[in-house]
Order: C-alpha cells, then sequence, then structure tokens
C-alpha cells in the first residue's frame, strides 16, 4: 500500500462494501411475505430468498480462499462488486419470481468472494491492527443487516429494492476506486497454500448458528407462549440481536488489539456468551417469564455483542494460525464454511424443538454453547501469523 492512510482508506472501503451488502439482503427480510403475495410463491420459496447467502457461505468459501491465496483479493473484490450491483439491479427490476430468485442469487455469491477471505485481505491490504480491522468488517456487515432489517418495513418495497442498488453502487465505486492501490499478486508473499483446520472453526459455527436459530424461531416461540404482538417483539428482538453484534465486533476487535494472544479475552466472551444464551433461551422456552421489558431487550442485545465479538476474535485466530498471508485467507473461508454449515442445519434441525419440546432445545442450545465456550480453555497458543509491522 502507498501510505498508513491509504491503509485506512482501504479498510474503510471494504468495511463499507460490507455494510452495503448486509443492508442490500435484509432489507428484504421484512418484505417475505409480500414478495410471496406478489409473486404468487410459497412462504418456503420466499425464505429461500433470504436463506440463498448462507448456501453460497458454503458452496464459495473454500474456491474463495483458494482463488485469493492464488491471485490476491483484488480479482475476488471486484467480482463481489459486480454480482452485487447486477444481483440488486435484476431484484429491482423482476417482474416475477424466477428473474428475482436469479438477481438474488447473483448477490448471494458475492457473500464468500467479500468475506470469507477476509483474513487475507486484511494481510494484503497491509493494515497492522488486525483484529482492529476484522471486527470492524464484520461489525458494519452487521449494522448494514441490522439497518436493513429495521429500516425495510417503513418504506415501500420499490423504495427497499432500489435503495439497496443505491447504497450496493456507491459504496462498491468506492472499494473499485481503493483496489488499484492493493500490491499485485506477484508482489505479495502469498506462500503455499495450505487449509488450517482449526478448533476455533467449532466457535463460528456454534456462535453464528445460535444467533441466526433465535432470530428465526423468536416469533414462533413467542406467538406460542401467547405474548402479545409476538411478530413485532421478535422483529426487534432481533435487531437488537444484530445491533449488539455490530458493536461487539468491533469494540472487541479494538480493545483485544492490545493483546497478541486472545485466548484470555476468549475466554470471557465465552462464558459471558453463555450466559446470555442460557437467558435468551430461557424467556424463549417459558422457563423465564417474558414480556415487555428494556431487561429482555437488553439480553438479546447482549446476545449480540459478546456473541460476535467472541466470533470476531475467533476468526482472527483461524488465520493467525496459517503460516502465510494466502493460507490466512484460506483459513478464515474455512470459518466461514464452518459458520454456514451450521447455520444452514441446525436452526432447521433444532429450531422447531423450541415449539414442541421447549426444555430440549433449551439444553442443546445451552450444551452447543457450553462446548464452544471450552475451547479458549483448553486450545494451544499459536505463534500467529502477524501483518507486517504489527506489534501486539
Amino acid at each position: 500500500m502507498d501510505s498508513p492512510s491509504q491503509d485506512a482508506r482501504m479498510l474503510a472501503s471494504y468495511a463499507g462494501f460490507a455494510f452495503a451488502l448486509g443492508f442490500g439482503w435484509f432489507i428484504l427480510a421484512p418484505l417475505v411475505p409480500i414478495v410471496g403475495a406478489n409473486f404468487h410463491v410459497s412462504l418456503g420459496a420466499a425464505l429461500l430468498l433470504i436463506s440463498l447467502y448462507g448456501y453460497a457461505m458454503i458452496a464459495g468459501s473454500l474456491p474463495a480462499g483458494f482463488w485469493a491465496a492464488r491471485r490476491g483479493p483484488g480479482p475476488l473484490l471486484r467480482v463481489a462488486i459486480v454480482l452485487t450491483a447486477v444481483g440488486l439491479f435484476l431484484r429491482a427490476v423482476a417482474p416475477d419470481y424466477p428473474l428475482f430468485f436469479t438477481g438474488q442469487l447473483l448477490a448471494a455469491l458475492a457473500y464468500p468472494f467479500l468475506i470469507a477471505p477476509i483474513g487475507g485481505v486484511l494481510r494484503v491490504a497491509g493494515v497492522k491492527k488486525l483484529r482492529t480491522g476484522t471486527g470492524l468488517v464484520i461489525g458494519t456487515l452487521f449494522f448494514g443487516m441490522a439497518v436493513g432489517a429495521l429500516l425495510g418495513g417503513h418504506l415501500s418495497p420499490l423504495l427497499d429494492l432500489w435503495l439497496a442498488v443505491i447504497v450496493a453502487v456507491l459504496a462498491g465505486l468506492w472499494l473499485w476506486d481503493t483496489l488499484p492501490h492493493l500490491p499485485p499478486a506477484h508482489a505479495v508473499e502469498l506462500g503455499p497454500v495450505r487449509l488450517v483446520v482449526s478448533a476455533y472453526w467449532v466457535i463460528g459455527l456454534v456462535v453464528a448458528s445460535v444467533s441466526v436459530m433465535m432470530g428465526s424461531v423468536a416469533s414462533a416461540a413467542l406467538a406460542h407462549l401467547n405474548v402479545a404482538d409476538a411478530l413485532p417483539m421478535a422483529g426487534l428482538l432481533t435487531a437488537l440481536t444484530f445491533l449488539g453484534s455490530a458493536v461487539g465486533a468491533s469494540l472487541f476487535g479494538a480493545i483485544s488489539q492490545r493483546w497478541r494472544d486472545t485466548r484470555g479475552i476468549q475466554r470471557v466472551l465465552g462464558v459471558l456468551t453463555l450466559v446470555f444464551v442460557m437467558a435468551a433461551a430461557a424467556l424463549l422456552t417459558g422457563v423465564l417469564p417474558i414480556g415487555r421489558s428494556p431487561g429482555i431487550d437488553a439480553i438479546f442485545f447482549l446476545v449480540g455483542v459478546f456473541g460476535n465479538g467472541w466470533y470476531a476474535l475467533a476468526l482472527e485466530a483461524a488465520a493467525q494460525e496459517a503460516a502465510d498471508a494466502g493460507s490466512a485467507g484460506l483459513a478464515t473461508a474455512g470459518y466461514s464454511l464452518a459458520s454456514n454449515v451450521g447455520v444452514a442445519l441446525i436452526p432447521t434441525l433444532l429450531g422447531p424443538l423450541v415449539v414442541s419440546q421447549a426444555l430440549a432445545w433449551f439444553a442443546l442450545t445451552a450444551l452447543m454453547t457450553l462446548v464452544a465456550a471450552v475451547i479458549p480453555f483448553v486450545i494451544r497458543r499459536q505463534a500467529g501469523l502477524m501483518a507486517p509491522g504489527e506489534t501486539a
């Protein structure tokens, strides 16, 4: 990179496009019933539009990681920009479900190209404070999701879709303008490509799948408990979890920058995540009484704060187990793959139990989170791959 200020500009534009991606995706969430009615498709077909990004991450994370390791991140980021802009544009002009689905699928394919090789992107870009950078990018992605989910229900559907296009194009142009400042692939020590399978992947799988499951079952659980205004309350709690996720990833990424080894703070975050996940699960199953109160809002917000703060630190810890910049991108791609396998399977398999077998759902959710929380206590310290010039 040309200068420290250029490093910051690259990081800001990368995080800005992550915001645009999350915003464009989850602005659709409140529109699911409208999409189903307008295109005369089932609720399942409409919900598939939201879950497409998870399947794209499963299919594309490792290929994106290998591509970034071989060619550098520049080509991947350009493809992500084009896919997002074209996909969201097709979605906005689609007269029927097949074209809408096609646009959504193209935009979904941008996710693995942008997010999966984040460890390699930040290192090749010369970002010195890697945990701060990782937390910022993941945090702005979730902040975009939260803003999209909150805003989507307050505008007209057509305005929602075109606003997503405009935000993506502006953010994409900003990122595209910074990419020429990345060093070319042949000038970067990417090293031999080696996939490091890490215990940190389990943390990613559990935290991502449990947080998504909480959001996906909230409306059904609250309705089953005969909570007044169950649907609006579920939407608010889900949005608060997203907002907490944005705060947690950014905050703890910055706080942890002073330490080379993050196992200590991960232990604290793992225990806190376990406590607040159990509290949220107890509320959704009726073990604890639930109703409108700031305390309940705070519990779901803190699930996001501690859970995604931990997720971001584990993501960077997985990258540090790699030996070089190329393998670091592949390591975070593997972490993303594991996370989204969990997101695809666990909410679908365990989610329905929140109504039919509430105590079993509570116990399994707590057990999964407990297993993940143990990992920072037992994993060995790694020497770690830091950015050039990074200090502990």
